[in-house]
């Protein structure tokens, strides 16, 4: 049934309806809108852990009880789909909004659904929500501002072409390796608790925080993942420095899904020697580009992939909202 709608003063796209989802109502209205969408951005319009939501409600399995979602539709047409899941993290929940592309009335619209992403997490008992949007312009800018969010986070995507000619970082692994330090696949099982500490080391305190075992264990079981993409840096006592974990997106191109490296092997080359590995890696298994997120406030990070030749393609912004709930 739609939401009941907003005060018509405030309401910036009265002609969307709001249709609350339940089970596996209009999932395939929802795929459709979603493959739709991205297929003219070229890109990944919501999180993986969504799609991978979304597949297994596919599948016949069901609605976790932390998740709620939203389609909105003009008519019989889809515009846009909105979820939010409660996180573990008491009072924040965190979601997604993807809109049809091109669209007329692009911010009203999103302006729109952010609403009832508010309304999703308000529901879910959410005091806080934050909604990622994806290769962002004025429009998806103007329209938070309209649904009273606020930018909270902004990511950078950076891309390059391969094969790569990457000089310094060549050096920097054939210095790691004459360290003693060795760059190799990751080992299911044996390698699970070093990574984990690696992951958790690295961001700790960050809005990427919060990894254990559970964590990188559920990551490890996504359809995408395969071992020998995850490489390590391997030190002769069993420890290991870093990590340089690959995804292959498909149609030629490779992903950096995570570069760490552990505090303590800061300053020894471990990141652009890791960066090296994994751009061949992708080149040797047949993709022509790589592309990867980075926080815009992770300045270190940003100047490491600038000086190996990735330059910015779009941004993606995560918008904040308190939304009235009251935390239990």
């Amino acid at each position: 049934m739609p939401t009941s709608p907003p005060d018509p003063a405030v309401d910036p796209a009265g002609d969307a309806e709001v249709v609350v989802l339940d089970a596996a109502d209009h999932l395939r209205e929802v795929l459709w809108l979603l493959d739709d969408a991205e297929r003219a951005a070229g890109l990944p319009l919501v999180d993986e852990s969504e799609r991978e939501r979304l597949d297994v409600l596919a599948s016949g399995g069901t609605r976790p009880t932390n998740w709620r979602s939203a389609l909105l539709c003009r008519g019989t047409e889809a515009v846009a789909y909105t979820a939010v899941t409660a996180s573990s993290e008491a009072g924040r929940g965190s979601g997604d909004v993807a809109v049809r592309r091109p669209i007329r009335d692009a911010e009203r619209v999103t302006a729109r659904a952010l609403m009832a992403a508010r309304n999703l997490a308000a529901g879910l008992d959410v005091p806080h929500v934050q909604v990622w949007m994806r290769a962002v312009g004025p429009a998806e800018h103007d329209a938070a501002a309209a649904a009273g969010f606020r930018v909270e986070r902004r990511l950078y995507v950076l891309s390059r072409a391969l094969p790569t000619d990457d000089p310094v970082g060549a050096v920097a692994l054939e210095r790691l390796t004459a360290a003693g330090t060795i760059v190799r696949a990751y080992v299911p099982d044996h390698d699970d608790a070093e990574v984990v500490a690696v992951l958790a080391a690295a961001y700790d305190g960050t809005d990427d925080g919060g990894w254990d075992l559970a964590r990188f264990r559920g990551r490890r079981s996504w359809s995408w993942f395969r071992p020998e993409d995850l490489l390590v840096a391997a030190e002769p006592d069993g420890t290991i420095a870093g990590l340089h974990w690959l995804k292959r997106r498909g149609a030629g191109s490779g992903e950096v899904y995570n570069l760490a490296v552990h505090p303590r092997a800061q300053g020894r080359g471990v990141g652009p020697a890791l960066l090296h590995a994994g751009v061949c890696h992708l080149a040797d298994i047949g993709c022509d580009e790589v592309v990867l997120w980075v926080d815009a406030a992770n300045e270190r990070a940003v100047r490491l992939y600038q000086r190996h030749g990735f330059t910015t393609r779009w941004e993606d912004i995560a918008v904040g909202s308190d939304t009235g709930a009251t935390a239990h």
